[in-house]
């Protein structure tokens, strides 16, 4: 009975493409959603902007809420986990159409450096919160 919300919600993801597509046809459909890609970047915007301002509003909680416990072995991991977060928002950042006019080539190395080093501290966060957790 407390499944019955899940299967509900599955099956609806499965019915509306089945849906749609005997409705219009295989053709129409995908005829009108290249369409609907091809005639508009506003929704590609909407998502990139949408994007960063999460990114950015995460970053900065995790960040906040590891000064707010001014140090100690989770504000650490917490800044640890603050500064990977916003190198990798800043990677991410470097995809927006103000630095379009770059060279590409330094674009993607500077893109892959933030996210390598992001990652790096995002995992010696975690490093050191399973010793913590292993109480070593």
């Amino acid at each position: 009975m407390k499944h019955i919300g899940k299967y509900a919600g599955v099956l609806a993801i499965l019915a509306v493409p089945a849906i749609t597509f005997a409705y219009g046809g295989l053709n129409e459909t995908l005829q009108s959603l290249i369409v609907i890609e091809d005639s508009s970047k506003m929704l590609e915007m909407i998502s990139l902007w949408a994007t960063l301002i999460v990114a950015f509003a995460t970053s900065m909680m995790v960040w906040v809420g590891g000064r707010h416990m001014h140090g100690g072995v989770f504000g650490k991991v917490l800044t640890f986990f603050s500064i990977g977060m916003t190198l990798i928002f800043l990677g991410f950042a470097t995809e927006v159409p103000w630095f379009q006019g770059y060279d590409h080539l330094y674009l993607k190395m500077v893109h892959d450096s933030l996210y390598i080093i992001g990652y790096v501290l995002m995992g010696v966060a975690a490093s050191r919160l399973l010793k913590v957790i292993k109480g070593e």
